[in-house]
């Protein structure tokens, strides 16, 4: 290839994952890589216009993916110049001739640009990026994030607050809420602008967050850097961290310091500090280079990358069922550490991977040459394929989990083990019983947590956990703190249960559930006791059960039964015994669904149906007189049908 055309390769490469970083896209290269092709496009063009580009241009067609409105931005957003090493910030600093006084050094966000709009103090408009001069217009999503301001004091940094008034921030997911609500997404930077974008659901825009970086009233720049952070916190906005640096022996010390601890006790994701001139006379009189501001400059976080040579990829199931590839490879030195293993991610992943080297196949083999990186300089991933394996020896995607051997399915872009009783993995039998017995505050960050710590091992050990060791786990970078007190206060009032909620609530089988257990409890197996005596034929006579699900309910009780001991014996589990006037009665209702009237009939012994058939007692209707086809059926039956009131009377009035 001539080198005109390797150019134009390397250019267009880079501006394809430009256009997808900025418009929240999934990625086609990590921050590493673009970097890496950047330098060497730099290398042989340094004026090429792609380098000089601003964001990304705003899609159309198939990627616009929701058609938000396109609006020109007033002023516009421009992106920064980068610095990788401490040479380039002496370069930088040598290139900006002039007095330079105090730096503000900020956190470098990973997230999404947004230019925010105020009009007599009132939040009017929120635009992306975009490709800096035309952005997309997300403000209804934007009401609904954490840290968005919607009206301004009266002042700002002690004068009348002017007319219009713009804010620049970053839209991130903090590491806790990414934990808590985007289970199984690829990284917090996508999800956060992806979130920001949605159209179709924007519930979860609840779950980011806005940083203020920047404000300008009536656009224009205040005295200092450091003057506009201190007006955005006096305001109430949420900013990154920041300091002052006196010269360049203190930048250099602060960089080292995020290298090393402060860049991890962070609760989001950086990829680097932006370093700004405070003085924003002299800042601004710096003028632009590539479009970008001189007195400015993003210092990038280093990174490592080696290839190296794949041997096998290793499926392992965390305790929620997911299968995780991790590629096993010649041991290489990233970062001081020898590393011989790094996270695939997901299937998706794979194939992404593979089809860069290999277009039309989706498998890697025995053999490939890999890129690997830590992925923000923490975690070890395989950042590409360079191919060159071995065509005989593809390393497959498995179809059986690797410790249970049950078949696993697809759930969106993972591989999954759906059988609760797999040694490997105890969370989805933990989170159903939570669900089916009405326990509040144990969320599934909260639930895999204790599993990760080793803390429960089955739903029993739920009733065993000591409420300060919980309080002080972290999710996210944040201790659970109270929530742990209202969990396990939930938890230990919703002790005692019906036995057919009990039983039912365990998981026994997918063809068995409450609704299941309690027409086999109504058929005279009323008792722990009996049950474990049941015999698969005569379960199977019973109206509605019939020979597969009687199977599944008397060898999945079996199963459980070590379970259902413990949950007795030691978390201390009651089983109520149905007493009152209304025992051996029934009753449905039609026309209307009432909750407390369900609990105060069972809470007398009684049994709720949710269809007619014979041996009914009562259909409770909100227009007895009408023509439904459960009232048709209780009168053909006949079954005694009375209205809402009626029922109260019954049950000794309405609580």
């Amino acid at each position: 290839m001539d080198t005109k055309a390797y150019i134009d390769q390397l250019a267009k490469r880079i501006k394809d994952a430009s256009d997808a970083y900025y418009n929240g896209l999934p990625p086609l290269m990590t921050d590493a890589a673009w970097d890496a092709l950047a330098d060497e496009l730099r290398r042989l063009d340094h004026a090429h216009p792609v380098l000089k580009a601003v964001g990304a241009p705003i899609p159309t067609g198939p990627l616009a993916g929701g058609g938000w409105p396109k609006v020109k931005h007033t002023i516009p957003m421009s992106s920064l110049n980068k610095s990788n090493t401490m040479g380039d910030i002496r370069a930088w600093y040598a290139g900006c001739a002039a007095p330079k006084g105090t730096f503000v050094v900020t956190d470098k966000c990973d997230g999404m640009s947004a230019g925010l709009r105020y009009e007599n103090r009132r939040l009017v408009q929120v635009l992306t990026r975009g490709d800096g001069e035309t952005g997309e217009d997300i403000t209804k999503n934007a009401l609904l994030m954490q840290g968005m301001v919607k009206m301004l004091p009266p002042t700002i940094g002690g004068v009348p607050t002017p007319a219009n008034v713009f804010v620049r921030g970053e839209i991130v997911v903090t590491l806790t809420d990414f934990a808590k609500h985007f289970q199984g997404e690829s990284n917090p930077r996508n999800t956060a602008a992806g979130t920001a974008k949605r159209q179709s659901d924007p519930t979860k825009c609840a779950y980011l967050t806005l940083l203020a970086y920047q404000c300008l009233p009536n656009g224009v720049s205040m005295g200092s850097k450091a003057d506009e952070i201190r007006a955005l916190q006096q305001i109430g906005f949420l900013v990154p961290n920041w300091s002052v640096a006196s010269n360049l022996d203190d930048l250099e010390r602060c960089y080292l310091s995020y290298v090393t601890t402060t860049r991890k006790s962070l609760n989001y994701w950086i990829d680097g500090l932006v370093i700004d001139i405070n003085d924003t006379t002299t800042r601004e009189g710096l003028g632009n280079m590539n479009n970008r501001p001189r007195g400015s400059t993003a210092w990038k976080f280093p990174f490592e990358e080696k290839t190296t040579t794949i041997k096998g990829v290793r499926w392992q199931i965390g305790k929620s069922g997911r299968l995780t590839p991790v590629a096993e490879f010649d041991a290489v030195d990233l970062g001081g550490a020898n590393v011989k293993q790094a996270s695939l991610h997901n299937t998706s992943n794979i194939a992404s991977l593979v089809a860069d080297a290999r277009p039309g196949q989706a498998t890697l083999w025995e053999g490939d040459k890999i890129v690997v990186v830590k992925a923000n300089d923490v975690i070890p991933q395989v950042q590409a394929v360079i191919g060159g394996g071995d065509s005989t020896k593809p390393l497959a995607v498995p179809t059986r989990c690797p410790v249970c051997e049950a078949p696993v399915q697809m759930d969106g872009a993972y591989l999954v083990c759906r059988n609760d009783d797999c040694e490997a993995q105890a969370a989805g039998s933990i989170k159903r019983w939570l669900t089916k017995v009405g326990v509040l505050h144990f969320g599934d960050a909260l639930v895999e947590a204790l599993l990760e710590a080793g803390f429960v091992e089955d739903i029993a050990d739920l009733y065993l956990l000591d409420v300060d060791k919980v309080a002080d786990l972290e999710i996210g970078g944040r201790r659970v703190g109270g929530t742990a007190d209202k969990a396990i206060t939930n938890l230990n009032n919703k002790k005692t249960m019906n036995l057919s909620t009990f039983v039912g609530s365990l998981g026994i089988s997918p063809l068995i559930g409450r609704t299941m257990v309690k027409i086999i409890e109504d058929a005279g197996y009323n008792s722990l006791s009996k049950m474990a005596k049941a015999k698969i034929a005569d379960v199977a006579t019973i109206p509605g059960v019939g020979q597969t699900k009687a199977e599944a309910f008397v060898l999945g009780f079996q199963s459980k039964m070590g379970l259902m001991g413990k949950l007795i014996g030691d978390a201390g589990i009651v089983i109520s015994v149905a007493t009152g006037s209304l025992v051996g009665k029934t009753m449905c209702q039609t026309g209307f669904r009432d909750a407390a009237m369900v609990d105060a009939f069972e809470k007398q012994g009684g049994t709720v149906k949710s269809s007619v058939s014979k041996g009914l007692t009562y259909l409770v209707a909100l227009d007895p007189h009408g023509n439904s086809t459960k009232l048709a059926a209780a009168k053909k039956n006949g079954t005694k049908v009375i209205g809402v009131d009626d029922m109260w009377i019954i049950l000794g009035g309405k609580v």
